[in-house]
């Protein structure tokens, strides 16, 4: 078993929400493809991203899974990353500025150059 390649993902407890859910979690219309480094996903996704919640708490994932996403590189090889796969979002306590979507960059280091 292999662990998720470079990117962001959080999972919280969902008891300490009472599952409050997100408003506005955003998929898009149509398929699309991921391009990473120059690459491209060889297929289309329909992926959910999480919105927003109307008081102090951010919305996240709530019920997510990992999948394994295949690239091809318009001059070499190609190759796979593991990425979030977003089903449902909730809305969580423990925000430390819900409307900064980069406030907690600062706990990864290799993404430190744009945390604020």
């Amino acid at each position: 078993m292999s662990t998720p390649g470079a990117g962001l993902s959080r999972r919280a407890a969902s008891a300490t929400c009472g599952r409050k859910k997100c408003l506005a979690v955003y998929q898009p219309e149509a398929p699309v493809n991921f391009t990473l480094a120059g690459c491209t996903s060889t297929r289309a996704y329909r992926p959910k991203y999480c919105g927003f919640c109307t008081d102090s708490r951010c919305c996240i994932p709530y019920k997510s899974k990992t999948i394994s996403v295949s690239f091809q590189c318009p001059d070499g090889p190609g190759f796979s990353r593991q990425a979030l796969w977003i089903n449902a979002c909730f809305c969580n306590l423990s925000c430390r500025n819900p409307n900064d979507i980069f406030a907690d960059l600062d706990s990864y280091p290799e993404f430190s150059e744009i945390a604020n």
